[in-house]
């Protein structure tokens, strides 16, 4: 029996294009092989060689630690993977004199390649006819199947929450995974808001504008504007805890005037944010004069400015 010490498969042998190789795997077959580097009677290998042999020709044989390799010729024999599984199988737990288990073990056919053509053999992802032909522009890409199923590309990355600090005018294109949510400066006195999940992007202006928006009451201010509340009630600030809104943001409230004089309060956004006056601290600010009051944001406290009303 001609075998090979190194545990390789098929190396250091001649390979022609008239045998169909195999590889046994599932069991250690070194037990066919003595410390001298000869066959030992009755192995599970020699075993299962002289049962391959009643049906076919076997060319090259590597019992090892790693598996058991060999080659059959193409026209002298009528075994496949399958077949010579089912074979293998059916010797039981218990084979030969190295006792290997070899109802576990599955036997493939290992295609071999010829390179017909004497150029040199592919070693880059790139290389191959079905892949990108460069990595240029895909750096944290990942891998996938192209839409008409027939090769690979790279594809951004969008599992997870992936945003980290984006340069807009160098990256305008941002791609997000279902559950990212992004907010960022887009320029000057602008923020841009994203939500993957609902697909949806919101941007406010933080300038101040020239003008006042009428609002009734019971509505909910915005960063960065001019109201006009047209009725007495209640209007509520933003929020500002967690929300990551700039020091130095403002909203500007005024009211209706008239007899009587109507009374509007003006209320935080979340509980733990506070309107500092002069005064002390407070959640809610009653306004029955017709001033203009200026909220500026410092950290989760509104800063008050009272200031004349503008006629």
């Amino acid at each position: 029996m001609p075998v090979r010490t190194n545990g390789g498969v098929f190396d250091e042998q001649m390979l022609t294009g008239s045998l169909r190789h195999f590889v046994l795997e599932g069991a250690d077959f070194s037990g066919a092989v003595n410390q001298y580097g000869q066959p030992v009677p009755f192995s599970a290998a020699e075993i299962i060689f002289t049962n391959i042999s009643r049906f076919g020709y076997i060319d090259i044989m590597n019992p090892n630690q790693y598996n058991l390799s060999f080659a059959l010729e193409i026209n002298r024999s009528d075994w496949d993977g399958p077949s010579i599984t089912e074979m293998v199988r059916s010797l039981g737990n218990d084979v030969g004199s190295d006792h290997v288990d070899c109802s576990v073990c599955t036997c493939t056919e290992v295609p071999y390649i010829w390179d017909l053509g004497g150029g040199p053999s592919v070693t880059s992802f790139l290389q191959l006819s079905d892949t990108p032909s460069t990595y240029a522009g895909a750096a944290g890409y990942v891998v996938t199947v192209n839409p008409s199923a027939t090769g690979l590309i790279f594809t951004p990355n969008t599992g997870g929450n992936s945003f980290a600090h984006v340069a807009s005018p160098t990256q305008p294109t941002i791609n997000a995974g279902p559950g990212d949510t992004l907010t960022f400066i887009a320029g000057t006195n602008t923020s841009i808001t994203t939500n993957a999940g609902s697909k949806s992007v919101t941007i406010n202006s933080l300038a101040v504008p020239n003008g006042y928006i009428p609002v009734p009451a019971s509505t909910t201010l915005q960063i960065g504007k001019k109201y006009f509340v047209t009725s007495a009630g209640a209007v509520t600030l933003p929020a500002l805890t967690g929300s990551g809104v700039a020091n130095g943001s403002a909203v500007v409230v005024t009211k209706v005037a008239g007899q009587p004089n109507p009374t509007v309060f003006v209320n935080v956004g979340n509980v733990s944010d506070v309107i500092s006056t002069d005064l002390g601290t407070t959640n809610s600010l009653e306004m029955d004069a017709s001033v203009e009051a200026i909220f500026i944001v410092n950290g989760t406290t509104w800063n008050l400015q009272i200031g004349s009303y503008n006629h």
